[in-house]
């Protein structure tokens, strides 16, 4: 009896110690798929949008493991350690915020990216004072917005939201580019702002837009991008919402389903949004300016190889500099993912980044406060 005790315990910590290795093996590898093209290997991208995923699995193992076999803890913390770098971006450990003095407040501005969807209430409630997504705008009080899935809010008569909130965007935005083109991407800037040509392939839904701002003497490059969505239908989005439904098991046929119909269109979108980063950095880089600030949606994940693409021209992720803790910017059809993005490099630092809570839009909107350096006063 005995002896076939000391066989189940044997067999059951080998078992154990196979999943810590599988598990923490697959955080490690998953936290550097996004350095992969995926023109190569686009696979890899999905690995890598589930590495908070893993992350997660890994955390719960360790804790596990006190109870159960404590010498396999180094495994899940090792697979955690060695995804450090990738680790930081999505879940950055700023716990101190950054105190301004008087003179430094001076120095600041805030911006805005907000996917609006068209200003259509993702909810369905239309108040009769005026459209929620717009008033989210306004409150935000933010001196640059960057709106991607725009609409007409300027008009006079007719419009988006109610007369007085289009009256109030004129008032406080004196600066209005409007790129119906470019996926109906917008800029409201209180700064002197003009459009830059942009030239790119026809995609589809993905665009870009860039303007260069006066912001008080300093000379701004600011982008606006949408890279491309997966182009999901409602059927699909519903099939992954049966799929991780936690009351429902999902079946073989669904899952064939969702591998048959949902994965083609996401490893579509991943090449393309790789070309389009590709594209960006080429723009940014042909424009030799210092101060660039880009944002959007990315419609990808902090530390997929569009974002680290991109980001390879100099950028720093606002996020990861003055956050602690992830986020996620889209609340629909549980695509719970941090797609928004805000980036910058020059003579200017994040010193701090908000995320709304308002759900009028499939898309929360994301706001961050810049301080430029006191050396760049005139």
């Amino acid at each position: 009896m005995n002896k076939v005790l000391h066989i189940g315990r044997t067999t059951f910590r080998s078992i154990w110690l196979t999943i810590n290795v599988a598990v923490a093996a697959m955080t490690a590898v998953s936290a550097y798929c996004g350095y992969i093209n995926p023109d190569r290997l686009a696979i890899a991208q999905v690995a890598n949008m589930l590495y908070p995923a893993w992350v997660l699995l890994s955390v719960i193992l360790f804790a596990a493991d006190f109870f159960i076999l404590r010498k396999s803890m180094w495994i899940a913390a090792a697979g955690i350690l060695l995804g450090t770098g990738p680790l930081l971006d999505f879940f950055p450990l700023n716990a101190r915020s950054v105190k301004l003095s008087p003179a430094e407040e001076l120095r600041t501005f805030s911006v805005l990216t907000y996917n609006t969807y068209a200003f259509e209430d993702n909810q369905g409630i239309n108040p009769e004072w005026g459209n929620r997504t717009l008033s989210n705008i306004l409150s935000s009080e933010a001196d640059i917005v960057c709106l991607q899935e725009g609409n007409n809010i300027t008009g006079k008569r007719h419009g988006i939201g109610s007369p007085a909130q289009r009256d109030s965007i004129r008032e406080r935005y004196p600066y209005i580019i409007d790129t119906p083109e470019l996926a109906n991407e917008m800029l409201l800037s209180r700064y002197p702002a003009r459009q830059v040509p942009t030239p790119q392939p026809d995609w589809g839904t993905g665009k870009y837009a860039a303007y260069i701002l006066d912001v008080e003497g300093h000379e701004l490059l600011v982008i606006n991008c949408h890279l491309q969505s997966i182009g999901l239908t409602p059927d699909d989005k519903e099939a992954y919402r049966e799929l991780t439904d936690k009351e429902l098991r999902p079946t073989r046929k669904e899952l064939s389903q969702v591998k048959s119909d949902v994965m083609p269109k996401l490893l579509s979108a991943f090449k393309t949004r790789a070309q389009q980063a590709r594209h960006i950095k080429q723009f940014i880089d042909s424009m030799s300016i210092k101060n660039v600030l880009l944002m959007g949606d990315f419609n990808d994940v902090a530390g997929s190889y569009a974002y680290r693409t991109i980001r390879s021209c100099g950028l720093k992720d606002a996020y990861a500099q003055t956050a602690f803790g992830p986020t996620i910017t889209y609340n629909a059809s549980r695509f719970y993912f941090h797609i928004d993005q805000i980036l910058y490099r020059g003579d200017l630092r994040a010193v701090s980044i908000w995320r709304g809570k308002s759900r009028s839009s499939d898309h929360y909107p994301v706001s961050a406060t810049f301080l430029w350096d006191d050396n760049t006063d005139e």
